[in-house]
């Protein structure tokens, strides 16, 4: 009766003993469980995103000065006088097609203008600013004045403008020739150049003297929307916009042919005075 049972725990102690030794045997693989996380290292595309997504570095992407974010910026340098070369940034799309290019006058004609309406030029509205001002304003407020600006060329600013004054332009750009257009700012203080609501210069702060910056951005024909803001809170209100063709250009001031006002500037202007 006793040795029945004595049999049985041999046979089980048997057992577990040949399990374990079995287990035992088996060769270990050092890599496993192992999780391997590459933390901080680049991708290969550079992209830095999984599939469905990309990531931003915030560089010619963030708000700027006025609180808004611009929108579809390639990661641009801001080129500014110490001959640094622009990068460009990608085509913007244009909000029409290009305008005709209005024929040549006829030296030998007099021009017909009586009772017409110039169409080109841009609508220059000023802000009130306090003199500690040190960055562009949200030109949220309702300007203190409106006019028409020809262009902006140096000099060609109402001399009723005075520091400290905030400015705004708004129209639109015409292109007729598919190119790499450098567009610059020079300003004392600040100032920003937007098309299409994207923000391509930046030459924003207060200056010491005018200062330039310029940007390259790749357009096709087109009729493009443009903003150009500055704010100055001492000295003289200088400000020029200007542009050349391709990185290597010489830039020279925008032409008033190139740019056109907003629909009904002309009646916003009269119905202020």
């Amino acid at each position: 009766m006793i040795r029945t049972p004595l049999f049985l725990i041999a046979s089980f102690g048997l057992l577990v003993g040949c399990a374990t030794s079995s287990a035992n045997s088996q060769p270990q693989n050092p890599d496993a469980g192992k999780v391997d996380y590459d933390v901080g290292q680049p991708s290969s595309g550079g992209s830095g995103a999984s599939d469905g997504g990309s990531s931003d570095n915030g560089s010619g992407s963030g708000s700027t000065s006025s609180g808004k974010a611009p929108r579809g910026v390639d990661a641009t340098s801001t080129s500014t006088s110490t001959g640094a070369r622009p990068k460009t940034i990608k085509k913007i799309a244009s909000s029409k097609p290009p305008k005709a290019e209005e024929p040549a006058a006829d030296p030998k004609t007099p021009p017909k203008r009586k009772g017409r309406v110039d169409p080109n030029g841009l609508l220059g509205e000023s802000f009130s600013i306090t003199a500690t001002t040190d960055k562009l304003p949200d030109f949220s407020g309702a300007p203190a004045t409106l006019f028409i600006a020809p262009n902006l060329e140096a000099g060609r600013l109402p001399t009723t403008l005075k520091s400290p004054v905030a400015l705004r332009f708004t129209g639109t750009i015409n292109i007729t020739e598919a190119a790499e257009y450098k567009l610059c700012t020079k300003s004392s203080d600040g100032s920003q150049l937007l098309i299409e609501g994207t923000l391509v210069v930046a030459n924003d702060g207060v200056h010491k003297e005018a200062a330039e910056a310029c940007e390259v951005v790749a357009l096709d024909p087109g009729e493009y929307g443009i903003e150009i803001d500055s704010f100055h809170v001492s000295g003289a209100v200088d400000l020029t916009v200007s542009w050349a063709k391709g990185k290597e250009g010489s830039p020279t001031a925008i032409p008033k042919t190139a740019f056109y006002k907003p629909e009904g500037a002309d009646d916003r202007v009269k119905a202020k005075k």
